[in-house]
């Protein structure tokens, strides 16, 4: 059962370095490599694997449970444009490399998307609606996107449309030929439309069937 993320919530050791940490340094200062926090980011990455049944927040693939490599701790509002909430629990989670690197050459370029879409004064935005994004704190994975067959599909949902565009979700259709225009198509549109809104099992069963096949045989 998809189920929020929970947060994790900061021992009395560790509030005190946050605090430390974000009274010596700027907010343009790159904290997030400093030595002094591995050890925490270790404990973030070990609560956030668990809680996420070691799976990747974004595209549901496995991360890893020995090596950090494939197990990144990811800022849901990405840290280079909102890093007031570098350390904000609810603003972290853990994603696969894949989504990671993905993330990262979006940040290189300066053409990370920003997640938020409404802002408070001196605290986190907090409900589903601030955000553009699939947020694993306030939002039900499935309630936004499907996944068939390693193919996502927004369910007619704007934030799922977002979340798979800018993690580009469908990556492995692309490195294996298909062709982008695939997920624009109107029959298989209005295909997955009618999958959504049908109520009778047994014809939502069958119009499921007819979407494989189009999309896989």
């Amino acid at each position: 059962m998809d189920k929020l993320l929970n947060a994790v919530v900061y021992s009395e050791e560790q509030s005190k370095l946050i605090k430390s940490i974000l009274e010596k340094h700027k907010s343009t200062d790159p904290i997030w490599e400093l030595e002094e926090i591995e050890e925490l980011k270790k404990e973030l990455r070990k609560f956030y694997r668990n809680e996420q049944k070691v799976l990747c927040a974004y595209c549901k693939y496995p991360v890893s449970v020995i090596y950090p490599t494939n197990c990144h701790i990811e800022h849901i509002a990405p840290k280079s444009i909102h890093p007031e909430y570098i350390f904000e629990p609810k603003n972290l989670c853990v994603i696969c490399a894949d989504c990671n690197q993905i993330k990262r050459d979006q940040e290189t370029i300066n053409q990370i998307p920003d997640t938020i879409k409404k802002k408070y004064k001196n605290k986190y935005p907090d409900k589903s609606e601030d955000f553009y994004i699939v947020h694993p704190h306030f939002d039900k994975y499935d309630d936004h996107i499907l996944i068939i067959n390693g193919y996502y599909i927004d369910k007619g949902s704007k934030k799922g449309n977002f979340t798979i565009g800018a993690c580009l979700l469908n990556r492995k259709l692309l490195i294996a030929g298909w062709e982008p225009q695939v997920v624009d198509d109107t029959d298989l549109i209005n295909d997955f439309s009618e999958y959504i809104s049908e109520t009778d099992f047994h014809k939502r069963v069958k119009k499921l069937d007819k979407i494989k096949r189009d999309l896989f045989y």
